[in-house]
């Protein structure tokens, strides 16, 4: 038998949307007993934790939303995305130590790595190369505050620190996901991370990227390969694509030209997932749909068919490398109980259900 998925869901920090690309969104931010609903929906879908973004534009900030789910939840956990130059490594370090301490085990964080347009709300116009610098600086400071002895001392082209040293220190080692696939973002996966967050796209080439990963020096099998991707599941497989047309339905021309127009760097996950969503058949593989791409930024590809056919696409995934999934769907809520209710079935008809679950189904 084969061992179970593991798979894990998305925690708005914006509208929690039926339809995307409306400007204003069609819906408020979302409150807080929503927030709670979702990851609790998540939670009884089998999900292990939420992730939760990291961006100016959203309506709420990271940790503070995450500390607040954290505590109306008694198992999810929480991947904190970061990004370097929004927090100091010492007090992303006491940030993230502080969430540990109340809710042991359930938190994760996720140093995103790539430049966004709001890096100029902070001042910041840095280039990849000085990014990347800081980020690998960011990494050591962080490391060192959490886990060294001694207080510490650095001093270094983009921090200096005099005597940091935590009160608690955490009694584990903060699992560390990152993504980014030059050698050098992957030299520091090597030495500081735990896991690899890719976007979903074709299956060759989610292969061939996970077969490039394992070849590179430093990453073992220790380093955990997680894809993102959006899910459109329904009983049958028209109804599933009447549902993911729905979503893109109300795109303002105003905003797909916007999205189309933005030039990330070619060499970077966003640019590859831009170009999915630019083609004209966005039918990127079996039950492979890149049209949420043109009405959002970053992962534009989602899983739409039925529960064999998306099972079989989430094996498949599974059989080239990938380790763990980040779900999503729209609207968040009614699309974790959609993941509760039709997919979680399929999954335990071949073992392959999450053993929290399965427990709930015998309890």
């Amino acid at each position: 038998m084969s061992p179970a998925l593991s798979y894990s869901w998305f925690l708005p920090l914006g509208p929690d949307v039926h339809h995307i690309g409306t400007w204003p969104a069609e819906c408020s931010t979302p409150s807080l007993d929503r927030l709670v609903d979702i990851a609790r929906a998540a939670e009884d879908a089998g999900c292990q934790e939420m992730l939760v973004p990291t961006s100016f534009h959203n309506d709420l900030e990271t940790f503070t939303t995450a500390a607040a789910v954290l505590g109306r939840t008694t198992r999810i956990g929480m991947l904190l995305a970061v990004r370097p130059n929004q927090l100091h490594p010492v007090q992303a370090a006491a940030a993230v130590c502080g969430l540990e301490s109340l809710f042991p085990g359930r938190v994760r964080l996720n140093v995103t790595t790539g430049g966004w347009a709001e890096d100029r709300w902070l001042g910041d116009f840095e280039s990849k190369e000085v990014r990347t610098d800081r980020l690998e600086e960011w990494l050591e400071v962080l490391h060192q505050v959490l886990y060294d002895d001694t207080p510490v001392r650095h001093e270094g082209p983009f921090y200096t620190v005099e005597g940091a040293a935590l009160q608690r220190r955490p009694r584990r080692r903060i699992p560390l996901a990152m993504s980014g696939s030059s050698p050098r973002a992957r030299a520091l996966l090597g030495r500081f991370g735990d896991e690899y967050l890719m976007f979903a796209g074709p299956l060759p080439k989610v292969a061939a990227e996970v077969a490039a990963l394992r070849a590179t020096p430093g990453i073992d099998r220790k380093v955990r390969v997680t894809l993102r991707a959006h899910l459109v599941v329904r009983e049958d497989e028209q109804e599933a694509w009447a549902a993911a047309r729905e979503i893109v339905s109300r795109v303002q021309p105003a905003v797909r030209a916007t999205i189309r127009a933005q030039r990330p760097d070619t060499r970077s996950q966003r640019a590859g997932q831009n170009d999915l969503a630019a083609r004209d058949d966005l039918l990127v593989g079996p039950n492979l749909w890149a049209g949420i791409g043109t009405g959002r930024f970053g992962a534009a590809v989602a899983l739409v068919g039925t529960p064999a056919d998306v099972t079989d696409r989430l094996l498949e995934f599974r059989a080239a490398g990938v380790d763990a999934f980040i779900l999503s769907g729209y609207p968040k809520l009614e699309e974790a109980r959609v993941l509760r209710r039709l997919l979680v079935p399929e999954l335990a008809s071949r073992g392959l259900a999450p053993e929290s679950v399965t427990a709930n189904r015998t309890a």
